[in-house]
This record gives C-alpha cells, sequence and structure tokens, in this order.
C-alpha cells in the first residue's frame, strides 16, 4: 500500500459524511491541502479516488460550505492569499456559483 493510500480514503470518509463535526470538515479542507501538495507522488489508483472524492465535495457543496461556515469564515481565503486553485478553500463561491472548478481527464504514455 502507497503510504499516500490511507489519507486519500480518509479525506474520501470526510467527504461522504456530513454528520462529522464542522471542525472534522474544516481539519479535512487541510487535509486536501496537504493532498495537493503531494499529488505528484500519487499513485493512478490514488488519484482516480482522489478526484472522485473531489467531485463528490463538489456536488456536496453548498451544504458543506454552510457546515464548515459555521466555524470558519471563508472570506479569509481570499485575505489569506489561497489561490483559487484550492478550489476546497472557496466552497462558498464554488457554492453560489462565483466559482467554475472544471476536471479534465489526461491520458499517461504506455511503453
Amino acid at each position: 500500500m502507497s503510504q499516500y493510500r490511507q489519507d486519500v480514503l480518509n479525506y474520501g470518509d470526510d467527504v461522504n459524511d456530513i454528520d462529522y463535526s464542522a471542525y472534522e470538515h474544516l481539519r479535512m479542507l487541510h487535509d486536501r491541502t496537504q493532498l495537493e501538495n503531494v499529488k505528484h507522488k500519487l499513485n493512478m489508483e490514488e488519484k482516480i479516488l482522489l478526484t472522485m472524492y473531489d467531485l463528490i465535495l463538489l456536488k456536496k457543496a453548498e451544504e458543506m460550505a454552510k457546515h464548515i461556515g459555521s466555524v470558519y469564515d471563508f472570506s479569509l481565503s481570499d485575505t489569506n492569499g489561497i489561490p483559487l486553485e484550492q478550489w476546497w478553500w472557496h466552497l462558498d463561491k464554488v457554492a453560489k456559483g462565483k466559482l467554475y472548478v472544471e476536471y479534465n481527464s489526461t491520458t499517461e504514455k504506455v511503453f
């Protein structure tokens, strides 16, 4: 098992369970940032899982933004200069349709 597989699975658990506390979901945003920092080290299966969990989070953006917004002021993401590429820190904008997240699939060369 890759050293990051469990981190990706934990992120997926957080995304899938809205009943976690808002503080746990705030931690999830930090965890997602850490995954982004090591994304180049993930194997193909982990990248696919991460994308799948991201798509679920995007689907739940409105619900999650409201939930996390009870303990986190999303305007701090702008104040602190968090780039829009880290869209999970801007879930409020995603939920309001002010930020559109697009996923593109790419192929890897096989020799």
